[in-house]
């Protein structure tokens, strides 16, 4: 028997978010971003869509489309604590979960389907409506009897669908789509594939399978995976994540290919903010940091690069990690353009394992050192700006920016 897999999608996560904190904001114009010239579209409500706004958007051309349009900054701090409400509710119906964001995850429902001998469209609907009235969080459901079929179906009807795609129905709802929809191809490549007369997956499905020589240029390995992938004979393994992580990570793909440094910064943030919320919530201290960047300069190949760095001491401190990450990112930014960056700790001990270990020889060493940084923190709260900062920091900082 084939597997049954389901792709969950949180219905426009962020918004449905600040629409639970704030129930006024239903049904009304509005977008989770920063105001300002610089300002972009993080995501934005269903009626802002019906505008032309859409997420990767300056904030300024938002306005411009729909002058009403309310602008609310992220809390990421309450998305990651909805996000972890999302999993646990999942863990009823199947242990066999893989977080792929913070707002979508596969399950494998094989067993809970078997044992349960319950017609599976009354499954969906007790994990759709068990969501909301759980959490308030509305979700899209797509199930195939592999991962990649699963995210197609769920992609297939929005907002709260159910849809299931079986491998004999693969041809009748999938081929007839915009080439565009096709999960993996970008939005550089579909443009250049419509030049070329591919219109439709099938259009696509067909070429390969004639060993059309533009395509297979054009779309490189990738184009080896497309037969597989819509006979269904691709993956249906899900990545289980342990209960005692080994690492915890969040990357985001940017909305439009990017080098500019205050762009990545700003997604950077939000992912250190929530990995740090985490940590702290699984009760883990860490020694090591990892930033990863994908390379958007091959279409379909991307190149993943990571750089990692390591603490001398276990810390779930968020001001310390923020500002070590932050140098890292300096030092292993090189200005090339991406399409994706992404947070990782690891290396963990459990906190309540971890003991100052201060011996007589360095113990005046640690009391000096947190005097003069309480002293400075003290200071610079006093002059509501940071003035002071010990000297050591100062070098680090240097040293950093090289």
């Amino acid at each position: 028997m084939s597997k049954i897999i389901l792709h969950i999608d949180l219905d426009a996560f962020f918004c449905r978010a600040e629409e639970i904190k704030n129930p006024n904001l239903e049904n009304k114009p509005f977008l989770v971003g920063q105001d300002g010239r610089g300002g972009i579209v993080s995501t934005c409500s269903y009626k802002a869509r019906e505008y032309g706004v859409h997420s990767g958007m300056p904030t300024f051309q938002a306005k411009m489309l729909c002058k009403d349009i309310l602008i609310i900054p992220g809390d990421y701090q309450f998305y990651n604590l909805l996000s972890r409400e999302f999993i646990s509710f999942l863990k009823q119906f199947s242990r066999i979960i893989e977080q792929v964001s913070i707002d979508e995850c596969f399950l494998d429902l094989t067993e809970y389907y078997r044992n349960s001998k319950e017609d599976i469209l009354k499954i969906l609907r007790k994990i759709q409506n068990g969501l909301y009235s759980k959490t308030k969080l509305k979700c899209s459901i797509g199930v195939g009897t592999t991962k990649f079929i699963a995210k197609m179906a769920s992609d297939y009807h929005k907002p709260l669908g159910l849809t299931i795609i079986r491998n004999k129905d693969i041809k009748k709802m999938l081929f007839p789509l915009p080439v565009k929809d096709f999960f993996g191809i970008g939005k550089k490549t579909f443009p250049k594939l419509n030049a070329i007369g591919i219109n439709t997956i099938g259009d696509l499905y067909d070429s390969i399978k004639n060993n059309d020589q533009k395509v297979m240029e054009l779309l490189g390995k990738f184009a080896d995976e497309i037969p597989n992938l819509l006979e269904g004979k691709s993956s249906d393994i899900v990545e289980t994540q342990f209960d005692d992580p080994k690492s915890i990570g969040m990357s985001r793909t940017f909305d439009y290919d990017t080098n500019d440094e205050n762009v990545i910064k700003t997604y950077l943030d939000k992912e250190i903010k929530s990995v740090v919320n985490s940590l702290i919530s699984e009760g883990k201290v860490c020694k090591t940091i990892t930033i990863s960047y994908k390379n958007a300069a091959c279409e379909t190949n991307f190149k993943t690069t990571s750089f990692s760095k390591s603490f001398n001491e276990y810390s779930d401190n968020y001001d310390f990690i923020y500002k070590e990450a932050i140098k890292l990112f300096k030092q292993s930014f090189n200005h090339e353009v991406i399409r994706l960056v992404g947070f990782t700790v690891k290396n963990f001990k459990d906190k309540h394992d971890i003991v100052t270990q201060m011996t007589f020889d360095n113990y005046e060493e640690h009391e000096k050192e947190n005097k003069s940084f309480l002293l400075i923190n003290e200071l610079n709260r006093q002059l509501n700006k940071d003035v002071f900062m010990r000297l050591s920091d100062k070098l680090g900082n240097k040293n950093g920016n090289k």
